[in-house]
């Protein structure tokens, strides 16, 4: 079996999650073994500060070097564990010596098996929600993205970093972001919504508005451990 790379820290609290669905998930798959995971665990301020700064040569520059340290460790493919990093993941992945799974493209398939209208929420952090390689990966499968507000999207950006990357979910933040969906369903009548940003299941923990929410950390889950099995 194949030996999986993972870059966490994008925060903490997803990669934990991460790593108990991956052996969750493997285990359902092969008789109770273990799977045999590599995690670099990155500084998650260092990547906000060049994203903040715009400097997406650096960022790109900085997961490169941990993909290649996972490849000297042993890992035959590596996954990003977080949506926002995915802004530079094909300067990331053409320089990768393995290949690389993304989150969003998975995510794009997924969610093209579900949707009936092909009109999309996404909630992340800023970063996510105002660069363009959601909406263009979810074009591919003929589906339309749609984002909060400006007002809004600092709201949620603000609240996954003081808050939810920390483990920190109150009531309130959750009936916010409530009112948030609720505006995307009447605006723009979607049937789907994707947390695009990997500590969003922490606060989305039912459904509401009978929407599809795409849980981009289960897809992501999912997509590696069949990865895994698949034979060379």
């Amino acid at each position: 079996m194949k030996t999986i790379g993972i870059i966490g820290g994008l925060g903490p609290e997803s990669t934990k999650m991460y790593y108990d669905q991956l052996i969750d998930l493997y285990r359902s798959r092969a008789n109770g073994q273990f799977p045999e995971i590599i995690i670099y665990s990155v500084n998650m301020e260092a990547m906000k500060k060049y994203q903040e700064n715009n400097d997406m040569d650096a960022l790109a520059a900085l997961l490169s070097e941990k993909v290649d340290a996972l490849v000297k460790a042993g890992a035959d493919f590596v996954a990003m564990a977080s949506n926002t990093p995915h802004i530079v993941y094909d300067k990331v992945r053409k320089k990768s010596k393995v290949p690389m799974i993304s989150i969003v493209n998975e995510a794009a398939k997924y969610c093209s098996s579900v949707t009936a209208n092909r009109q999309v929420g996404l909630l992340g952090t800023g970063f996510t929600m105002k660069a363009d390689f959601y909406p263009e990966s979810f074009k591919h499968y003929g589906l339309t993205i749609y984002v909060p507000d400006k007002e809004d999207q600092n709201y949620i950006h603000e609240k996954i970093f003081s808050e939810l990357a920390l483990g920190i979910m109150h009531d309130e933040t959750k009936e916010k972001f409530k009112k948030i969906v609720e505006s995307l369903v009447e605006k723009y009548s979607i049937d789907s919504l994707v947390l695009g940003c990997t500590e969003l299941p922490l606060i989305f923990d039912r459904e509401y508005f009978g929407l599809h929410y795409i849980n981009t950390v289960t897809v992501h889950v999912q997509s590696i451990i069949n990865y895994c099995f698949q034979k060379n």
